[in-house]
């Protein structure tokens, strides 16, 4: 949702003083970009940080965006397996429209959060890896979820593959590396923090992830782009 702001704007005292730090003499243009850049990816950070702190789970709008995301999306009464589920957030969303939820992580800490977070009918979470729970012949699914997975992984294209046959669709969720034009100046000035966050492996733009997608024989039904995440919700091989 963007903003309305009045012609005539009030600009901070901290604002001004920075412009004048920012026209003390440097070495090179160079220089004074990378350090700005620097500085905004720690400031981007605390911010991120800081919002988790200040808003509540369900009140938070990146959350709020994937929530009314999926919602739009998630056929009611599907049976849905939520990949790297960790505490059990997004899997207690799922909840409130599927038929059936199975969070899974490998993580035996983040399961027992979800499972006491989480105590609800119609989800269970499970200690293990995910490509075992997708080759069980007692379980059939809808959906599989990857959210906040792929940019972990060395081999995110392997996931994709597996999933691909084996339900009807996939929802997959990143950080969107050009949310900004800031990024792509890191990248061309080889900044060390350009990154999201730092046990992430791949940070991926939209063309990138789109390729991966159609690597993996996934058909991109619908995408959102909004506050940060690159949402995208695909049907498989099953599907067709």
């Amino acid at each position: 949702m963007g903003i309305r702001v009045p012609k005539e704007k009030t600009i901070p005292l901290f604002v001004r003083l920075a412009y004048l730090v920012n026209r003390l003499p440097r070495k090179s243009r160079t220089s004074r970009l990378s350090l700005l850049l620097d500085l905004e990816w720690i400031l981007n950070r605390l911010c991120h940080e800081e919002s988790y702190a200040l808003f509540s789970k369900e009140d938070h709008p990146c959350r709020q965006a994937t929530e009314q995301f999926i919602g739009r999306v998630l056929p009611p009464g599907a049976v849905v397996l939520d990949i790297g589920c960790g505490s059990g957030d997004l899997t207690s969303v799922l909840a409130r429209s599927a038929d059936s939820v199975i969070g899974i992580d490998h993580d035996r800490d983040c399961i027992a959060v979800a499972q006491e977070n989480h105590r609800l009918s119609n989800v269970a979470f499970l200690v293990g890896e995910a490509e075992e729970c997708l080759a069980s012949v007692e379980t059939k699914f809808d959906v599989v979820v990857l959210s906040h997975v792929l940019e972990h992984l060395e081999a995110p294209i392997l996931p994709l593959e597996q999933v691909s046959s084996r339900c009807g669709f996939v929802y997959l969720e990143v950080p969107d590396f050009e949310y900004g034009p800031n990024n792509e100046y890191r990248r061309i000035l080889e900044r060390p923090l350009n990154f999201s966050d730092v046990d992430h492996l791949y940070e991926f733009d939209r063309e990138e992830l789109e390729a991966l997608l159609r690597e993996a024989n996934l058909e991109v039904l619908s995408t959102s782009h909004r506050l940060g995440m690159l949402r995208f919700w695909c049907g498989t091989q099953r599907l067709h």
